[in-house]
């Protein structure tokens, strides 16, 4: 799409603030692209909302719809804020209620994207029938995400028990130790209406075109690239959205220069901050614990409290009597409200005792804060509090996995374990060094920029399962020397091949034609065509150079300047390793084979030029398989290197050549494909490297892999014996020294006839090439 087309695009936030800052945070960086802005929120939520900058303005709408009354909600609660959380299910009923004046809004407004929370689990069924494409912006972090699981968990009879929360779940694939105590899932079921949170995010997440989540593969890469697994459908991070710090004409900032000057008059990282948030709701005895604790730890603080809810109305005598007169002298109570963001930017301040919300652990985060972790009300602030005591940025302090019930003395320990003790001394260096991400200005502008860019490119037919495919046929120019109706390198002996290569380059001007015409994005190509990176940009269609080799092959080969350049000319040029690790080199004899099938412009030149003009290479294997190869193709190619799979064939295709299989082990040629067939099956493989290059590769591999033998042959002619060949298939079939050949080649189908891996790669190329942004060629890879 035309960045110049602007979008109506509709924002829809749960009703908490922690939810509604980040969306207008969106809104703001959408509305600075010229796309026009529709924030749908409550009176009271859009008003506590900052004051947007004038040159925004005129793009983002506010529009307010009043809150239904339910049984069970006070009248002008309009937040999580102002309820207890055993009311929150009366907040969910009402936002509900949402739906109908929403579906009417959205009648008559030319929305193009709603980009909505967690909740509106109805969602879909309003935006489906008008046409409306949907965002689901996830305020949690991906190792939240992650451990609620796919769709098909959240929305069937998986985790029915609150025991069955405190395991790490069987689809984490990476090392994790993230999961809930027995007391955070209780007490956040009881938030939840008849409608559970889990059942609205699972339909959310089907329902939607695509997700989005407050995360950055720098901090979650594990994390993010699972989400795309479990949700079969893209997620794209929007970036951490660091807050910046307030303008001094913030009215809302009038208490920040008595705080200042307490802060100034203490030392260097020697004060710590607590602020629990909108919606945790301590009992009596664990406040007085809390506040014993703090005042135990013998450390200057500033303690932000805010009013408690309490049935219909607010409380602030939360603190126990006597506890601000007897820590004066280095401790400050904040009420209400505090400049939490200035307050974390100061030197004083060392560390930051939190509740584990995202936003909380963003903003101390940003300024490098050790953290003292005391999980919330939610279930995501108990599943970040294990992640910061995971990742070592911060200390848990301990609690009574049934109830939550702790300790002061728990409270003061930890406390000064964090901020002074030697043995926080990594935790305090580890959450310095977090602010290269959390406060990365062109890091968060970065994902909000690809956000944005996925949006206004985003083709819906993408999300179909529907698939086009038109053929379109070329007759073969004829040249001299190639048969009367020849097409293909089957029908040809070897030496005749120059002459198909001919005639297939007489298909650059029908090609040419064809191009003009057809509205073409991409050309996924093959190794022959050198001249179409010509035709392609002055068309300006991008190009996939796909090749059917695997990463070893390609490696072996070398980078352009040695594929163009005079480094490989004679046959025996190509018998010396290449300077890589793999240590696999062709035979003389392979390289004169190869070399007779070659024109006038040589295969390697070919690879070379189209290397060079593409704009993503791409190639038959997976990372699984060869990690080295595939990273070090990024590094010698310098543009980015984006695997295909292994693309098993399906059994129904290869009936004949299963049957030739079933004795357990393939004589094979050294062919890629028939190499990945045989080994889709665990068949070990006696290798006799057949007439092209990449075959004689190929051999060295397999060899060197240990799943396979490569018959011995005479270097120079490519001779060999009966009895060298007899030898080799005894090995591999059945002699002892063959047993670790045998056993390493059946352990290969967790690769080879992985389907769910192989579906991964060919989704991930297919984001790639929808995603793409040229400008990213241009950058070092």
């Amino acid at each position: 799409m035309d960045r110049t087309k602007k979008l109506h695009i509709a924002m829809f936030p749960w009703l908490a603030y922690g939810h509604t800052m980040p969306f207008l945070e969106v809104s703001k960086f959408l509305a600075q692209k010229g796309h026009r802005i529709s924030y749908i929120s409550t009176p009271k939520n859009i008003s506590r909302l900052p004051k947007l900058p004038p040159h925004l303005s005129s793009n983002i709408t506010f529009v307010e719809f009043s809150l239904p009354q339910v049984d069970g909600l006070p009248p002008g609660v309009e937040s999580t804020a102002e309820v207890p959380i055993e009311n929150v299910p009366y907040l969910k009923n009402a936002y509900d209620k949402l739906q109908g004046p929403l579906t009417e809004f959205l009648k008559n407004s030319n929305v193009n994207w709603i980009i909505h929370d967690f909740e509106p689990y109805w969602l879909p069924g309003v935006a489906a029938p008008l046409g409306i494409n949907l965002v689901l912006f996830c305020l949690f972090n991906a190792t939240a995400l992650a451990f609620m699981g796919p769709p098909s968990a959240l929305l069937g009879e998986f985790r029915k028990r609150p025991e069955e929360f405190t395991v790490v779940p069987e689809w984490i694939d990476y090392p994790c130790n993230v999961a809930l105590k027995h007391h955070e899932i209780v007490n956040h079921i009881k938030c939840m209406d008849d409608v559970s949170d889990f059942q609205r995010m699972g339909e959310l997440i089907q329902g939607s075109q695509f997700v989005t989540t407050r995360a950055c593969f720098e901090f979650e890469p594990d994390e993010i690239k699972l989400l795309i697994k479990l949700y079969q459908k893209p997620v794209v991070p929007v970036g951490l959205l660091p807050p910046s710090l307030p303008s001094n004409e913030d009215k809302r900032d009038d208490k920040w220069e008595a705080t200042k000057s307490w802060l100034d008059s203490k030392g260097e990282k020697s004060v710590f901050y607590i602020a629990l948030g909108s919606e945790v709701n301590l009992s009596e005895e664990s406040m007085r614990q809390l506040a014993f604790g703090i005042e135990k730890s013998n450390l200057p603080f500033i303690w932000a409290v805010r009013k408690r809810p309490m049935g219909e109305g607010l409380i602030d005598n939360i603190i126990p009597p006597g506890f601000e007169e007897r820590v004066s002298n280095r401790g400050l109570v904040l009420r209400d409200w505090a400049p939490q963001l200035r307050i974390l930017a100061h030197s004083s301040v060392g560390g930051f005792l939190t509740h584990c919300g995202w936003s909380s652990i963003i903003e101390a985060l940003k300024f490098g804060r050790a953290l003292i972790v005391f999980s919330g009300a939610s279930a995501d602030q108990g599943l970040n509090a294990r992640l910061l005591h995971g990742r070592k940025v911060g200390i848990e302090i301990e609690r009574n996995e049934m109830d939550g019930s702790f300790t002061s003395d728990l409270v003061a320990k930890t406390i000064r374990q964090v901020l002074v003790e030697p043995e926080g001394e990594a935790i305090r260096a580890n959450a310095w060094a977090m602010k290269e991400i959390f406060d990365n200005e062109e890091l968060s502008n970065n994902y909000l920029d690809g956000f944005t860019r996925f949006i206004e490119e985003f083709a819906p037919s993408a999300c179909h399962t529907q698939i086009y495919i038109s053929f379109v046929e070329f007759s073969l120019p004829q040249v001299q020397g190639l048969p009367a109706e020849v097409e293909s390198i089957s029908e040809l002996p070897i030496d005749q091949i120059p002459s198909l290569k001919k005639a297939y380059d007489k298909l650059q001007d029908p090609l040419t034609e064809f191009l003009k015409n057809s509205n073409v994005n991409w050309i996924t190509h093959d190794f022959a065509p050198y001249w179409l990176p010509r035709v392609a940009t002055l068309l300006g269609i991008n190009l996939v150079f796909f090749s059917t080799f695997n990463a070893t092959s390609f490696v072996s080969m070398g980078p352009p300047s040695a594929l163009l350049g005079d480094l490989q000319q004679r046959p025996e040029d190509f018998k010396a390793v290449p300077e890589n690790p793999c240590n696999i080199a062709m035979k003389l004899h392979e390289t004169v084979n190869y070399q007779q099938c070659m024109d006038d412009v040589s295969d390697f030149q070919w690879v070379g030029l189209l290397i060079e003009g593409c704009q993503v290479v791409t190639m038959r294997t997976c990372f699984e398989f060869e990690p080295d190869e595939a990273k070090l193709l990024i590094k010698v190619f310098q543009k980015p290197v984006v695997p295909v799979g292994l693309l098993p064939p399906s059994l129904q295709c290869h009936k004949t050549r299963i049957k030739e299989m079933v004795n357990g082990c393939f004589l094979s040629h050294g062919g890629w494909s028939s190499i990945i067939e045989a080994l889709k099956f665990g068949q070990a493989l006696i290798v006799f490297s057949g007439a092209s290059a990449d075959q004689g590769l190929n051999a060295r591999l397999l060899h060197g892999r240990k799943v396979g033998l490569e018959i011995e042959r005479n270097e120079t002619d490519g001779s060999f014996t009966s009895d060298l060949v007899a030898e080799t298939i005894r090995q591999v079939m059945m002699e002892p020294k063959g047993e670790a050949i045998r056993a390493n080649a059946w352990a290969m189908r967790e690769i080879f006839d992985n389907e769910e891996l192989s579906n991964n790669c060919l989704d991930g190329f297919t984001r790639f090439i929808e995603e793409f942004a040229p400008s990213a060629c241009h950058s070092q890879v």
